[in-house]
């Protein structure tokens, strides 16, 4: 597994995005203030990403993904927003890409984060996992704004089902 972290000082902000971020990207979830999951946001979106108010831009779709930006990366650190890239690869993911995610969310406390992927399956699952495990959100709650992007298939309800286990946790997805 790659992890590749671009960092500058971050900001802090306690607050949810401002209203001017209307024009999101697709799939947009606002799972509390200061998290939030998306597909894909274009190029001039992530150039706004820090007058829109995130700390953090965490992106889970490997870089060969339909609609992937190369100099994300680039567009989102120069801005002052750290940008972290885990490549969660849809077919398999795994335990340990949770792992690389939660250790970020974890140094991402008290900061607006957008976590995204090609179009927010990876990341409502992640985020999803993250919020029921780690935040103690009520699992019903979380499970309408996962299942509001998506079903998860086979694959990934088994993902998370085990994840859920291993952290003595679980949820009835459908």
């Amino acid at each position: 597994m790659a992890v590749v972290v671009a960092t500058a000082a971050p900001a802090m902000s306690l607050f949810a995005p401002s209203a001017s971020a209307r024009d999101e990207p697709a799939n947009f979830v606002q799972w509390r203030p200061g998290l939030s999951s998306s597909a894909q946001p274009n190029a001039l979106w992530l150039a706004r990403a820090k007058a829109i108010g995130y700390d953090a831009v965490i992106n889970l779709a490997p870089p060969q993904s339909h609609g992937s930006i190369a100099t994300e990366g680039a567009i989102v650190a120069g801005q002052g927003v750290a940008y972290l890239d885990i490549p969660v690869d849809f077919r398999r993911p795994t335990a340990e890409d949770f792992k690389a995610f939660v250790a970020e969310m974890n140094q991402r406390s008290g900061q607006s984060v957008l976590v995204h992927c090609q179009v927010n399956m990876r990341a409502s699952a992640f985020v999803f996992l993250y919020r029921v495990i780690h935040e103690n959100a009520p699992v019903d709650e979380a499970v309408a704004k996962l299942t509001g992007v998506w079903i998860p298939d086979r694959t990934w309800k088994k993902f998370i089902d085990d994840t859920l286990a291993a952290h003595g946790k679980k949820a009835d997805i459908f």
